[in-house]
């Protein structure tokens, strides 16, 4: 690692509201970040002297910059990454890419966030099935992947880390299924690329948004391909999917590039790739293991607080192994309302409490999270 966790933290020492545990709802913009966006935007608004507004050539640099340290953070080759909007369009790049017939089917967790069930409940119309893998408080097992599968399925949609329960699975044993039966694994990483280690070779498909764990902006992400998937997809036709003659417009062609850039159709959202390639690099200099450990450290820290205080959690009963802790209250409203109003920033989800920290999070501030939540009257184990 280029930088010490403490550092790290320096980086997200400007002055806030209060404590956030709020990660997996909406990411904190650390100084780093905040710096590439308003740098960009002086650009083109003419206040950097000597650099015109149009540095056009520059911030496609920017972005193929931002593909390789995404797939650096990921175990992938940037030949691999493209810039998506969000996880929804990552996963459409499946949803809407691949072949599909009459029969087929698709195999997806109950527990599933809206953004990996939608896509492919949408596709009835083609004739397309969608079966649900059993759960048990949004966890589930390879075994129960396997029961799932059906000799149509074509497609596995998994979740690396489940949005509520914050239950990791294991997506090396998933995969090992998936392979044995030669259907594509496709991952929502949304929740766990920036605060837990992913292995994008394990899939044919792993995306993510920028603005939860990665801390950036609303409108850039990124989706890793696999070598057997890339030429299974077809893209969706813009003018960038291809070769650009940049002296002779009216020579465009089909032709597609050779690598995932084959999906991107047109001009990027270039302030949050600004601000995502920022965020990358912070986190490839402390290293996606030191982020782990501090993130799990975090989360056992909350977790260990919170069942000392007697709430049951959801899903996870021993160690998390992701940054998420989600537990149960006798008056989840209440206690959401009484820690908002105490400075304390969770999310309130399914009536259940849920708490996200974070690399950045800093020990003390869970201890005054913990402080809050035994300020108010003790639930029922």
């Amino acid at each position: 690692p280029a930088v010490t966790l403490d550092a790290y933290h320096a980086l997200f020492d400007a002055p806030s509201a209060g404590v956030y545990l709020d990660h997996a709802a909406i990411g904190v913009l650390g100084r780093h970040v905040a710096e590439a966006v308003s740098g960009y935007v002086a650009k083109r608004a003419g206040a950097v002297p000597g650099v015109a507004p149009n540095e056009y050539p520059t911030d496609l640099e920017r972005a193929d910059r931002a593909r390789q340290r995404g797939g650096a953070l990921v175990n992938a080759r940037a030949e691999q990454v493209c810039i998506v909007p969000n996880t929804s369009a990552g996963l459409n790049l499946v949803a809407q890419g691949l072949d599909w017939r009459a029969g087929d089917r698709v195999a997806v967790p109950g527990c599933e966030f809206p953004a990996n069930r939608l896509p492919w409940l949408g596709l009835a119309h083609l004739g397309v099935e969608v079966d649900t893998v059993a759960h048990r408080e949004g966890t589930f097992t390879s075994d129960d992947v396997a029961a799932a599968i059906r000799p149509e399925t074509r497609v596995v949609a998994v979740s690396a880390v489940q949005f509520l329960s914050g239950f990791r699975c294991d997506l090396a044993a998933i995969a090992d299924v998936c392979r044995v039966r030669d259907v594509l694994l496709v991952v929502d990483a949304i929740q766990a690329v920036g605060a837990v280690r992913v292995d994008a070779g394990l899939a044919d498909l792993v995306t993510f948004g920028g603005h939860k764990w990665l801390g950036s902006l609303q409108g850039a992400g990124l989706a890793v391909l696999s070598d057997r998937l890339l030429d299974r997809l077809t893209p969706v036709r813009g003018w960038l999917n291809g070769p650009v003659d940049w002296d002779d417009f009216e020579a465009a062609s089909l032709d597609l590039h050779p690598d995932a850039s084959r999906f991107h159709i047109g001009t990027f959202p270039t302030a949050a790739l600004y601000a995502l390639d920022a965020a990358l690099g912070a986190m490839l200099d402390l290293g996606p293991e030191a982020l782990e450990r501090a993130a799990l450290a975090n989360a056992a820290r909350l977790a260990d607080g919170l069942d000392a205080l007697g709430f049951r959690r959801y899903g996870q009963p021993g160690t998390p192994t992701s940054g998420i802790v989600t537990v149960h209250a006798d008056d989840p409203e209440a206690l959401h309302a009484h820690l908002a109003h105490s400075g304390v920033h969770a999310s309130l989800r399914d009536r259940k409490l849920r708490f996200a920290v974070h690399a950045q999070t800093r020990p003390d501030a869970i201890d005054r999270a913990l402080a809050s939540v035994a300020a108010f009257p003790q639930p029922t184990a």
